[in-house]
């Protein structure tokens, strides 16, 4: 897919880091999850709600400067194309 994961600056990512961004990233899936469980929704009613979500969390992220995903920003990095551009 030719993606590289750096951080603001461009640099390679430590691995603190890197653990920081995939906590981060669960972000999308527990607060659904955390309100949904105590409400005894059918199955369907719970996957629309979190689909709904996750959908409103994607659309975010197109408000982003740089288009990147809150993870990506409260973490501190983003995703580059690793290949070099062609002339």
């Amino acid at each position: 897919w030719h993606i590289r994961l750096v951080d603001t600056q461009g640099h390679a990512i430590s691995q603190p880091r890197a653990l920081l961004r995939y906590v981060l990233s669960w972000v999308w899936f527990i607060p659904p999850l955390a309100v949904l469980a105590p409400l005894n929704l059918s199955s369907g009613e719970i996957a629309v709600l979190f689909l709904g979500w996750v959908a409103v969390w994607a659309v975010l992220s197109r408000f982003q400067r740089e288009g990147q995903f809150w993870h990506d920003v409260w973490a501190g990095t983003r995703l580059v194309n690793s290949l070099p551009l062609s002339r």
